[in-house]
């Protein structure tokens, strides 16, 4: 497999769930739950059968492809471009030091190197474990640290998570130091925190003033959070290197069985497609690689969004550029994504949504028929997908669904810091619900 075609698959992964087993309520846990899915969400090279997990059993897949002279970049744990012993060899080293590393003190935990896909879909290497992280990428990576366990990992963060903080969620961490600008961080303000690692997103936009894989005596880490929603596999690759690999299994699998309950209702729609939105804001629309736009476009309506911008590496574009075509286009349901925090009253809210001017889709279906929402963009994307889906088909998708969902993320995943759930923090109808 090359990696271009990894990296396609890895990118529908989180909204592409095979045989995920056993259903318990919106997200309900069971400790001996083992998913089935061979997306390759855990990118990990040795991970050679391309499941979300790197045991045995990739021992046994490798000793059948060196038999039959088979070649993945998944199984080629060492990069060379074979497949051999040593391979083998390498997975068993991986194993046997995670293993040897679990309840042990950072101080006492045994490191070494291990190659893995990068978010960008490139082969490099890290150490693993992971003990201390500054995070220079979107809220979505420090809300995913603290989802599986590894909110302590993290020592310092930079001023885009700060624009985007919510009072709440993230009330423990805001003593943490700053690095600046995600795009061009400060190279002395990394160097000055204990850390061992840059947790960063792609070298598209994150970090261009930082060349290679280090930055100091610090690696740079380079995985997935937000792009093309593929939350699940951010997820797997964090609990693999900070040792969280627990917190990130039972994440994944809240994840699976939202999407797999939710399948199993939109299969009774028919036709979804024929079913058109418009997501974003009156200035930008939202597409193509925007991990909201991934997830609400799995609702199976037609996003036209992904109509219009036709570039699977963009994450949407200007309105000015387009408007032409997203009225051509007619959408049924106008969505705003926007910020919304738990610390925000119904209020602040309802001001927040009365800033929107859609009148320049006043032809639209959408804006004639009323049928304009605003959901809170930071959500997990099983999450969005699943509110999406209660927007356009109601019939099968219930408000209880969506809010038994979001109550059950904030109680497992969350700090709340005592917060009270209100789902005007989530989503927002002009005309209530």
């Amino acid at each position: 497999m090359d990696n271009t075609k990894l990296y396609a698959i890895i990118a529908v992964a989180v909204l592409v769930v095979a045989g995920v087993g056993a259903y318990l309520a919106f997200g309900g846990g069971s400790d001996e739950y083992r998913s089935t899915n061979t997306d390759g969400r855990l990118t990990i090279l040795g991970n050679a059968n391309e499941d979300d997990y790197l045991d045995d059993e990739d021992v046994k897949t490798l000793e059948e492809m060196i038999s039959e002279n088979k070649y993945t970049v998944m199984a080629d744990a060492n990069d060379d471009g074979v497949i051999d012993q040593k391979d083998i060899d390498m997975v068993k080293e991986i194993i046997d030091v995670k293993e040897y590393n679990k309840n042990k003190s950072d101080s006492d935990k045994k490191s070494m190197t291990v190659n893995y896909i990068t978010v960008d879909g490139d082969v490099s290497s890290a150490k693993y474990p992971v003990s201390k992280m500054i995070i220079l990428n979107t809220q979505r990576s420090l809300g995913l640290a603290i989802a599986i366990g590894a909110g302590d990992n993290v020592v310092g963060i930079n001023d885009f998570i700060k624009s985007y903080w919510d009072k709440n969620l993230f009330k423990d961490y805001e003593g943490l130091p700053s690095v600046g600008d995600r795009k061009e961080p400060s190279i002395e303000d990394i160097l000055k925190i204990n850390a061992d690692t840059v947790y960063s997103g792609t070298a598209k936009t994150y970090g261009l003033n930082l060349d290679g894989n280090t930055v100091g005596d610090k690696q740079i880490l380079r995985l997935t959070t937000w792009e093309n929603g593929r939350l699940a596999e951010g997820a797997l690759m964090l609990g693999f290197f900070t040792d969280n690999d627990s917190g990130a299994h039972k994440y994944v699998k809240w994840v699976d069985d939202v999407i797999a309950d939710l399948d199993e209702k939109l299969d009774k729609v028919q036709d979804k497609t024929a079913t058109k939105f418009y997501l974003g804001t009156p200035t930008y629309m939202y597409a193509q690689s925007d991990g909201v736009s991934t997830a609400m476009s799995a609702s199976g309506a037609t996003n036209v969004g992904n109509v219009i911008c036709t570039d699977p590496s963009k994450g949407g574009m200007s309105v000015s550029a387009c408007l032409e075509d997203i009225l051509d286009a007619n959408p049924q349901y106008i969505v705003a994504g926007k910020y919304m925090y738990t610390h925000m009253t119904s209020t602040e809210v309802k001001e927040m949504y009365d800033t929107l001017d859609y009148s320049k889709f006043a032809i639209t279906d959408g804006y004639k028929n009323g049928k304009i929402s605003m959901v809170n963009y930071d959500l997990p994307f099983c999450i969005q997908t699943l509110i999406a889906a209660h927007i356009f088909f109601p019939d099968a998708v219930s408000m209880d669904d969506v809010e038994e969902s979001i109550e059950y993320y904030l109680d497992n995943f969350c700090d709340t810091n005592g917060y009270e759930f209100d789902i005007d923090n989530f989503i927002h109808f002009p005309d209530g619900y």
